[in-house]
């Protein structure tokens, strides 16, 4: 059901636009003018000058590249190198994204390793300034960082996105996971603070085999004056042998200016091609940067491409150039509806790596020292009382609330793991493998609030709101499976709590945002529908005993020591990372 979901909403939200209004010109290669290089971002400074990123070169820094182009065309007829621009001693950061801000004649710089975005002067010398990145960001996946980036001085707005999905949003494509990416395309104005946030998603494989490797992701953004963005998406498939794998590049216009921040993107194919490994062709080209240049002399836009040939891999690869020319597009999406997009946030966390149930979790708490809810907890409001039209407010609230930015994240919220719904207030990766003992402690204590949340449930036998008022939640496809459970008091809420009160206990400098972040995802459950107001405040009191019972329990305390130790050197390694 949820591959149809998916299938049937890319369908409806993916519109063509008719190949021959497009120009597609041939790739070229310049090797006596433009050495061998691992050439990942470009952006246009003017005139036939282009800076252009290079993600492993000695030194943080960039090219500058003069790059020709047909007038009447579009396609390129020189490209050189003049030269590596660095006043940095510095190593590469894995630059991969670049942008010019004309009014600052400077360049912004994206990196993979240390997944900042910073400023440079035009002769490679970093000003101090750089891009202040949300803190949903740090669960970025190895090498799968920001490799997109771009900046539009009529719409004064930086945009960026990640590779591939965030760890807190899903699970990565691969050869045997056939899936699309689900991304976080964010905006910053020129105070470099984070502005409006969507979603996007991309394409899932076009590659049927399950053997050799499949990449799947966006490697780059182009801003247009009129509000749109180009989304570069692409596909590298590589056989066990190398001979038949190709790369697929695809062209998408989306329209943020014309959708509500926190919407999925519908997005308009402009164009798409292939480039092969074969015995007949060796025309391969990882198309990893991409930005406007200037017009053709009929004023169509003339977008520039660059390709990452791992300088020039084992002989098979080559530095690729490569020009298509657009016309005017103005992409006017349809109206998304909320539930569409609550849906496939739903569809895309049920597919996720699993990794949380590798471990065994113990809890820390005997059945003896759990708290008793019936000594601090009263019953549910009576139906037809004061305070249960105070419930039924709050609920019509919630409801209002589906349409908004607020309910993609409460939809994100009923079905993520916890791990990920609090990795990004605690500033770092909450997983198995990245910090067993942080995990251990947090789990463990999640597992004693949902006993005591459990014994209390069974014992007030409250309905769910969504099934007392005979309406679908905001996330319909759960709801058969939550119509046969209790709703007084609300675990998600009792464990969201313990969750947050223990990692502030290891991460104390984190302590507003998860105590911030546990409140939104109480009120979330309001805005599902599974849960009455009074539901989360009574979970706010049980998970206050627990945390009570737990601070006294000597396993916690033991776990609780080896979990600061943990984050202590987590703590060094980014701040090891940032000084790089």
């Amino acid at each position: 059901m949820n591959r149809l979901f998916i299938s049937t909403l890319l369908m409806l939200a993916t519109i063509q636009v008719p190949a021959q209004e497009v120009r597609v010109n041939k790739q070229h290669k310049f090797p006596k003018t433009v050495p061998a290089g691992n050439y990942s971002g470009i952006t246009w400074l003017g005139g036939d000058c282009y800076a252009v990123a290079n993600d492993k070169s000695p030194t943080a820094g960039f090219h500058v590249m003069t790059i020709l182009t047909d007038t009447k065309t579009g396609d390129i007829k020189d490209v050189k190198n003049e030269g590596f621009m660095t006043m940095s001693d510095k190593p590469n950061r894995d630059e991969e994204g670049i942008c010019y801000v004309a009014p600052t004649n400077t360049v912004f710089v994206s990196s993979e390793s240390d997944g900042q975005i910073i400023e440079y002067t035009l002769v490679g010398q970093q000003t101090g300034r750089k891009l202040n990145i949300p803190s949903e960001f740090t669960t970025t996946r190895s090498n799968c960082g920001f490799e997109a980036l771009t900046y539009n001085a009529s719409t004064h707005r930086f945009w960026t996105t990640t590779e591939n999905t965030l760890k807190q949003d899903g699970a990565k494509p691969n050869i045997k996971k056939k899936i699309a990416n689900l991304l976080r395309l964010q905006s910053f104005g020129e105070d470099l603070q984070p502005k409006e946030q969507y979603w996007y998603l991309s394409d899932s494989s076009a590659v049927e085999s399950l053997e050799g490797k499949s990449i799947l992701g966006v490697s780059g953004l182009t801003a247009l004056d009129n509000g749109q963005i180009i989304v570069l998406e692409r596909e590298i498939r590589e056989t066990p042998k190398y001979i038949g794998s190709f790369v697929h590049v695809k062209l998408y216009l989306v329209n943020p200016s014309l959708q509500n921040p926190g919407d999925l993107l519908q997005k308009k194919l402009i164009t798409e091609f292939r480039t092969h490994i074969n015995l007949k062709n060796q025309n391969f080209a990882n198309y990893e940067g991409i930005c406007m240049g200037p017009k053709t002399e009929d004023g169509r836009q003339i977008l520039l491409m660059v390709a990452d040939s791992q300088n020039q891999y084992k002989g098979w690869l080559r530095d690729w150039f490569k020009t298509i020319v657009i016309p005017d597009i103005d992409f006017v999406p349809t109206t998304t509806a909320p539930a569409d997009v609550a849906t496939l946030l739903a569809s895309m966390q049920a597919v996720d790596d699993d990794k949380n149930n590798s471990v065994k979790i113990n809890k820390f708490l005997s059945a003896e020292e759990r708290p008793n809810h019936l000594k601090f907890i009263t019953s549910p409001p009576a139906f037809g009382s004061k305070d249960f039209d105070n419930d039924s407010y709050f609920y019509e609230i919630g409801k209002e609330q589906r349409s908004t930015p607020r309910g993609v994240l409460a939809a994100l919220d009923e079905v993520q793991w916890m791990s990920k719904a609090f990795s990004g207030s605690a500033g770092f990766v909450i997983g198995p493998e990245e910090c067993p003992e942080i995990f251990k402690l947090v789990e463990g204590a999640k597992k004693d609030a949902n006993e005591v949340n459990k014994a209390a449930k069974d014992y007030y036998h409250r309905e769910r709101p969504f099934v007392h008022f005979g309406e679908p939640s905001l996330v319909p496809e759960y709801d058969a499976e939550y119509a046969d459970s209790w709703s007084y008091p609300s675990g998600h809420t009792v464990r969201g709590w313990v969750y947050a009160f223990t990692l502030a206990l290891v991460v104390p400098d984190s302590t507003e945002a998860l105590i911030s972040r546990a409140q939104e995802y109480a009120i979330n459950r309001v805005i599902c529908g599974r849960h009455y107001k009074s539901d989360i405040d009574a979970a706010l009191v049980e998970a206050t005993a627990v945390m009570c019972r737990l601070m006294s329990n000597e396993a916690f305390q033991a776990q609780l020591a080896r979990a600061r130790e943990e984050y202590a050197l987590i703590k060094e390694k980014k701040r090891a990372q940032v000084l790089r």
